[in-house]
C-alpha cells in the first residue's frame, strides 16, 4: 500500500477555504452596490433602472407638458443632465376651476343674522363659491358682514375675506354692496377697489369695484379680473339698466389695463333684454332663459362677459336652486333670501389656456 492516505474524487473538488469566503465577500458587496444602485421596476416584465434616473412623468401628464432644462455650470456648460420640469404655461388637470357668483339677499341685516336657520343657509351656500358679489345687505349695522365672514371662517379654517362698498341708496334704504372670496383661490389688490363715480345719480346704489388673481398659478399665467358688483333699482330699471354698457366700458378703461370685467349683480331684467337691448351681441349672459327667484317666476340676477376678452368662461353655470337641492320648503327658503345664487366657471389661467 501507499504511505500516502487515499483520497476520493470528493476530496479533491472540495474548494478550498479561502476561495469560499472571497466568494462570498463578492457576492455580498455586490448585493449592497445594485441595492444602492439600482431599483426593479414592473410586474409582468421585470425590468432594472438605475435609482439616478429622473421620475417618469405620471401618468395623467402628457410629455407636452414639460421642456427639458440644463443646469450650467460658470463656464456655460452642462453641469448635469437634463431634467423635465414643468411648463408654467400648461395647466395642470386637476386644478379646477373658479367658481364666480352674484347673490340678492333680499334685505339681509341684523334680524336674518340673528335668525339661525337664516345665517346658517346663508353660509352654507357662501362656501361653495371662491367669489360671491352680494346685494341687498341692508346698512343697519355697519359689522354685519365682518361678523358673518367671522363665523364662516369658524368652520372653513379661516379661508375667506371680504371688501366692502360704501354706504349707498336713498336714506331710509341705504345699502351695501360686498364681495366676499377664498383666498385660498384668489388673491386680492385692495387698492384697486373702488366705487364707481357718478356724480348726476343715476345709479340709485353705486356699482363697486375689485380687482383679483387666480392664486394657483404661477403670477405670470394667472388669470387676472375686474368684478363689478351692481345692484339696479327695480323702480327705476330701464333708466338704470341702460346706463351698464357704459359702466362695463369705464371699467376696462380706467386705467389699470384690465380687459377682463365680469359684471355680475341683480340686474332686474332678463338676458335677452340685457343682451339685445343694452349689451349688445359681444356680451354673453351666463344665465339664459333661467328664472333666477325660489318662485322659478322671473329671472333678475345674472352675471355678464364680454366673449371677444374674457374667454376664461368655460360656459358652465346658471342658477343655483337651493330650494330643492337643500329640500327646504317655500317658507324655509324665503327666509334666507327670494333670490337664488347664480354663478359661473372660468379657468385660472390667463387666456384660458
Amino acid at each position: 500500500m501507499s504511505a500516502y492516505p487515499f483520497h476520493t474524487m470528493e476530496d479533491t473538488r472540495r474548494p478550498s477555504p479561502i476561495l469560499v469566503l472571497l466568494t462570498m465577500c463578492l457576492l455580498v458587496g455586490g448585493g449592497l452596490y445594485f441595492a444602492q444602485n439600482y431599483k426593479i421596476a414592473g410586474l409582468d416584465h421585470l425590468e432594472i433602472k438605475p435609482k439616478s434616473d429622473p421620475p417618469p412623468p405620471s401618468p395623467e401628464t402628457d410629455l407636452d407638458d414639460f421642456f427639458f432644462v440644463n443646469s450650467m455650470d460658470t463656464a456655460g456648460k452642462p453641469a448635469k443632465p437634463a431634467s423635465f420640469v414643468a411648463r408654467p404655461d400648461v395647466p395642470p388637470k386637476n386644478l379646477h376651476p373658479l367658481k364666480l357668483a352674484s347673490w340678492a339677499l333680499s334685505g339681509f341685516g341684523p334680524t336674518k343674522f340673528a335668525n339661525d336657520q337664516c345665517r346658517l343657509g346663508v353660509m352654507r351656500i357662501l362656501q361653495q363659491y371662491d367669489i360671491i358679489a352680494l346685494q341687498q345687505i341692508t346698512a343697519a349695522e355697519r359689522d354685519l358682514v365682518p361678523r358673518l365672514v367671522d363665523e364662516l371662517n369658524e368652520g372653513t379654517n379661516g379661508a375667506y375675506d371680504f371688501v366692502l362698498g360704501g354706504i349707498t341708496g336713498p336714506p331710509t334704504s341705504s345699502e351695501q354692496l360686498a364681495i366676499l372670496f377664498n383666498k385660498n383661490r384668489v388673491r386680492i389688490d385692495r387698492s384697486q377697489t373702488y366705487t364707481v363715480a357718478d356724480p348726476q345719480n343715476q345709479m340709485t346704489y353705486d356699482p363697486m369695484v375689485a380687482w383679483f388673481r387666480a392664486a394657483e398659478p404661477p403670477d405670470q399665467v394667472a388669470w387676472t379680473f375686474s368684478v363689478v358688483n351692481v345692484r339696479i333699482n327695480l323702480a327705476r330699471a330701464p333708466a338704470e339698466v341702460a346706463l351698464l354698457p357704459g359702466i362695463f366700458s369705464s371699467v376696462r378703461l380706467d386705467g389699470r389695463n384690465e380687459d377682463d370685467v365680469v359684471m355680475m349683480g341683480l340686474f332686474q331684467a332678463d338676458d335677452t333684454y340685457l343682451l339685445k337691448r343694452t349689451m349688445g351681441d359681444e356680451v354673453v349672459a351666463v344665465v339664459r332663459s333661467s328664472a333666477t327667484d325660489i318662485f322659478g317666476r322671473h329671472q333678475t340676477s345674472n352675471i355678464l362677459v364680454d366673449r371677444n376678452r374674457t374667454n376664461e368662461f368655460i360656459g358652465r353655470g346658471g342658477p343655483f336652486d337651493f330650494l330643492r337641492q337643500y329640500n327646504l320648503t317655500l317658507g324655509e327658503a324665503e327666509a334666507i333670501s327670494s333670490h337664488l345664487p347664480v354663478f359661473g366657471e372660468f379657468t385660472p389661467w390667463e387666456g384660458g389656456i
